[in-house]
C-alpha cells in the first residue's frame, strides 16, 4: 500500500533552506517558531535534531522541543552555497 502523501520526495523549498541557514547562523530555536511541515521535512532528512530544553517563555513552565542543526545539515548547506 502506498503512503497517502505520495512516494516522491521533492527538493527542499527556499523557506526550508532559509530555516536551515537561520539555525546555522543564529543557533538552536524552539520548534514552535517554525512551520511544522518544514520541521518534519528537515527531520526526515536528518538535517536537524530535536531535544528538550527549558522554555524561554515566562508564561510557560517546563521544557519544550528545540531544533538543532546536525553535521549533515551543515554539510548540505555548505554544498548548496558552494554551488551558488
Amino acid at each position: 500500500m502506498l503512503p497517502l502523501d505520495g512516494i516522491k520526495t521533492h527538493p527542499l523549498s527556499d523557506h526550508a533552506w532559509s530555516v536551515l541557514r537561520m539555525l546555522a547562523h543564529d543557533g538552536d530555536m524552539p520548534t514552535q517558531l517554525i512551520n511544522a511541515g518544514v520541521v518534519n521535512r528537515l527531520l526526515r532528512e536528518a538535517l536537524v535534531s530535536v531535544y528538550l530544553a527549558p522554555t524561554p517563555y515566562r508564561t510557560r513552565k517546563g521544557n519544550i522541543n528545540w531544533l538543532q542543526i546536525t553535521q549533515a545539515g551543515l554539510s548540505r548547506l555548505q554544498e548548496r552555497q558552494n554551488r551558488s
